[in-house]
């Protein structure tokens, strides 16, 4: 299974947004979503001037336009922040094995990075029991 929970703040900048520029790359996130979320998982919000957006599903397999959303959004919209959860139970490589624990990735100044989780992780037994 692949499981995924994830939000970010969506700006442009750090500090001083233009606010031009700003609604120029969210526009361009925005038609960038349309696009890949067939499936209606990812949310968008606008309230007192914060735009973010939320993304939460499962799917049989892992699909990588979870990590291309974020990877945009870095892209795009450098200073945004956020977190990415991640349980994929098959991602067991030849120097990792992921697959009983969450992977987080984190979301700033424009670069998408790999953490350990110390929170829901080992997935059995703290979310769930051996069975």
């Amino acid at each position: 299974m692949f499981e995924f929970h994830g939000w970010a703040v969506l700006r442009h900048h750090t500090h001083d947004t233009e606010d031009a520029e700003q609604e120029l790359q969210i526009e361009k996130l925005f038609d960038f979503i349309e696009g890949v979320d067939s499936e209606g998982v990812i949310t968008r919000k606008i309230r007192n001037g914060l735009v973010s957006l939320e993304i939460s599903g499962l799917h049989n397999h892992r699909q990588q336009y979870v990590f291309d959303l974020f990877k945009k959004i870095a892209e795009l919209l450098p200073g945004s922040y956020g977190l990415l959860y991640i349980y994929d139970d098959e991602d067991i490589g030849k120097n990792h094995d992921h697959s009983n624990e969450f992977v987080v990735f984190k979301l700033v100044r424009g670069h998408l990075i790999q953490e350990q989780d110390y929170y829901l992780s080992p997935y059995i037994p703290t979310v769930e029991d051996n069975g």
